[in-house]
């Protein structure tokens, strides 16, 4: 005599069922291995994939597909007609405090936004590296030097974010374009 299990589905107790009828539901997919089994002998309702009975039966799951189909962490995927009409906005996002104007201009951009967002980093980093500068200019050589390697740095983070957008990309800065979002790529 095959054994009697219940199972639950759609919030709802169903059952009894066979062993071979629940392996069946299992590997067609109408159950998960996390529906919730129960049979005589069990001390409490538990998941299908925790009883021997059922190795193996229940397809194994692929892996949840990443956030967004992109190339690295904080990269994001535009849609070609979001760039084609938004392109010069996100160029724009990286000139000083021109920022504000792919947020005025084309809020509902996707790519606009995301563009805006490192540009407003971008603009934070610089008034920091400038108060910097300021203060590193009273050190003779040394305090020059370093001035000198960050305002390098700047143009180098601003090269690159006007590249990225004029071709239509969204990777984020190196160093600081993963620091933080102050707006969201969707509105």
């Amino acid at each position: 005599m095959s054994t009697s299990w219940h199972y639950m589905k759609n919030g709802a107790q169903t059952g009894p069922a066979t062993t071979e009828e629940l392996k069946a539901l299992l590997s067609s997919g109408a159950i998960k291995g996390d529906t919730l089994v129960w049979r005589e002998g069990l001390a409490s309702w538990s998941a299908a994939s925790t009883q021997s009975e059922f190795a193996g039966a229940a397809p194994v799951a692929p892996p949840p597909a990443p956030a967004a189909a992109s190339g690295g962490p904080g990269e994001y995927k535009p849609g070609a007609a979001d760039v084609d009409k938004n392109k010069i906005f996100g160029i724009l996002a990286y000139l000083g405090i021109l920022w504000l104007v792919p947020l005025l201009a084309a809020k509902e951009s996707p790519f606009a936004r995301y563009h805006a967002n490192q540009g407003i980093i971008l603009f934070i980093t610089g008034m920091a590296v400038w108060i910097c500068s300021i203060v590193l200019a009273f050190i003779p050589i040394l305090g020059w030097l370093i001035d000198l390697c960050l305002f390098i740095g700047m143009v180098v983070l601003w090269i690159m974010g006007i590249i990225n957008a004029a071709k239509g990309e969204c990777k984020p800065l190196p160093v600081i374009g993963n620091l933080f979002t102050i707006i969201k790529t969707m509105p």
